[in-house]
């Protein structure tokens, strides 16, 4: 029981702090990139992340779907290349 709460801890730190700041940072580019610069979502310093995060809760949703597709797409393809 201890080791599974502690592993959910790890878990949670892991994608609150690692995860989700990776996939919001790429998905935000992606999205520039994609959309020739119409779309223009700010780019954050690790320590900011958290506390804009909170913030503007709604408006990470786009970037955060886009850097998981993203990296989903990445995989497929070093999958089917390999």
């Amino acid at each position: 029981m201890l080791i599974g709460s502690i592993a959910e801890l790890f878990f949670w730190f892991v994608w609150e702090f690692l995860l989700s700041f990776i996939l919001y940072t790429t998905g935000a580019i992606v999205l520039r990139l994609i959309t020739f610069g119409r779309v223009r979502k700010p780019l954050y310093f690790p320590s900011l992340f958290s506390n804009e995060k909170q913030l503007a809760k709604n408006d990470f949703f786009s970037a955060y779907v886009s850097g998981f597709f993203f990296y989903l797409i990445l995989l497929a393809l070093a999958i089917w290349l390999g």
